[in-house]
C-alpha cells in the first residue's frame, strides 16, 4: 500500500513540475518578441523542439531560487504536449477565458495568470477523465507561487467557471 502512495506522489509531482514547466515556457511566449517564434512552434515541431532545447539551457541553471531545476525526459514529454496543445488551442480558449472576465479584456490580464489559465483551461477541457478540481487545484496552486498576489482566487474563479460551464 505505501509503495502504491509513493508511488502516486512521484507521478503528482512530476505531472506538478511538468505544468510549471509548461507554465513558464508559456508565459515566455506570451511576451510580445517572441510573438513570432510562438506561431513557428505551432505549425513546426522541429521550432518547437528548438525553442524547448534553447529554454532548456535556462531553465536548468541553478540559481538560490530554483537550486533544483531538473526535469526527466517523461516530465518533459508531458510538458511538451501541454505545451503544444495550449498554444493550439489559446484563440478558442482565449475568447473562454475572456467571457468569464468582469471587464471582458483579455489584454488586461496578467502574462502570468493568462499563462495558467490557458494551460489549464486546456487541461480540463481536454482531459475530461481527470475531475476539473485536480486541475483547477494545481493551477492555483501555480498561481500561488508564481503569480502576483492574491491571482489564486481569480484563477480559481475563471477555471470553476469554466468547468462547470463546459464540461
Amino acid at each position: 500500500m505505501k509503495v502504491t502512495n509513493v508511488t502516486s506522489n512521484t507521478n503528482t509531482t512530476k505531472r506538478t513540475i511538468g505544468r510549471e514547466y509548461a507554465f513558464k515556457f508559456i508565459y515566455k511566449h506570451l511576451l510580445n518578441d517572441f510573438s513570432t517564434e510562438k506561431s513557428e512552434i505551432i505549425n513546426d515541431s522541429k521550432a518547437l523542439n528548438d525553442a524547448l532545447n534553447l529554454f532548456d539551457d535556462s531553465y536548468h541553471e541553478e540559481d538560490s531560487e530554483h537550486p533544483d531545476n531538473k526535469i526527466d525526459i517523461h516530465t518533459k514529454m508531458f510538458a511538451k504536449e501541454l505545451i503544444l496543445g495550449s498554444l493550439r488551442q489559446e484563440p478558442t480558449n482565449s475568447k473562454l477565458i475572456e467571457k468569464y472576465l468582469t471587464n471582458n479584456n483579455l489584454q488586461k490580464v496578467d502574462r502570468m495568470n493568462l499563462a495558467v489559465l490557458l494551460l489549464g483551461s486546456y487541461e480540463i477541457l481536454s482531459d475530461k477523465d481527470t475531475p476539473a478540481g485536480v486541475f483547477i487545484n494545481e493551477y492555483v496552486n501555480i498561481a500561488k507561487k508564481y503569480c502576483p498576489n492574491d491571482s489564486h482566487g481569480f484563477i480559481n474563479s475563471v477555471l470553476d467557471k469554466i468547468a462547470k460551464d463546459h464540461r
